[in-house]
């Protein structure tokens, strides 16, 4: 089943100020990242535009975000009239996209776990390579495909992770909690490595890397290392890069 963003925007928006998506998602995030400097950016699955906007702030000299829900692109749109940074979104399905340019880099917070098989993973990954210069990199942050904790494992850091089963195409629910105990579902969809890997050598890219997550030292020292012990253990998201080559 998939997830209907627009009946869920602003709540979803509000799980982004959890203290794991600060020091745990956006720390890695970013160190994949590297250097923004003057670099065009295609920021895909963009929701309310959270990195879409961190991107310009951090030096990339345009930023474009996409999105298929029109509700998370009208709270991305609501938050560049309020303090423009000269953004441009576009709601659109990323398999359907046909941009008539290329860009420096292309980056997707969860967006490749949507993919329920190879062959809408494979739309995806030819989607993003079309749009991307030769030589430029992608990088995505992504479900982890080998993660096996317990579903309230990671529920000190206000979500769960539950795997209906370790089958190609078996969903995968999050559930992102607010302070009252109520939650917002988001499915996602297993794809083992190897498929990805596949899907992404098909479409063209080489130098595919996996990367663990990693705490910030900040968040080490808000929080102290007993508390990031379970995340770091299970793992529940895993950083991907690759590039086009030249």
């Amino acid at each position: 089943m998939s997830t209907n963003y627009d009946a869920i925007a602003r709540e979803y928006q509000a799980s982004k100020l959890l203290p794991w998506r600060k020091h745990f998602e956006a720390y890695t995030y970013f160190k994949l990242i590297g250097s923004l400097n003057e670099k065009s950016v295609l920021d895909l699955a963009c929701g309310d535009g959270f990195y879409t906007r961190q991107f310009k702030l951090r030096g990339a000299a345009e930023v474009t975000g996409v999105d298929l829900s029109a509700g998370m692109i009208a709270l991305a749109e609501e938050a560049e009239r309020n303090n423009p940074i000269s953004l441009n979104y576009i709601c659109c399905n990323v398999t359907e996209l046909k941009l008539d340019r290329k860009f420096d880099m292309i980056c997707a917070s969860y967006l490749l776990n949507y993919a329920h098989d190879i062959k809408s993973l494979n739309a995806m990954c030819e989607a993003i390579f079309q749009h991307l210069k030769p030589g430029g990199r992608f990088i995505t942050i992504n479900s982890n495909p080998d993660y096996k904790a317990t579903i309230n494992s990671l529920l000190p850091y206000g979500f769960t992770r539950e795997n209906a089963g370790y089958n190609e195409g078996d969903e995968v629910t999050y559930r992102f909690y607010q302070p009252d105990n109520s939650f917002v579902e988001v499915t996602n969809y297993h794809l083992k490595k190897t498929t990805y890997e596949r899907a992404l050598i098909e479409a063209g890219f080489s130098e595919i890397q996996w990367n663990t997550m990693d705490v910030s030292p900040l968040g080490l020292g808000e929080l102290g290392t007993g508390y990031w012990e379970r995340i770091l253990e299970d793992q529940p998201v895993v950083g991907l890069s690759c590039k086009k080559l030249l």
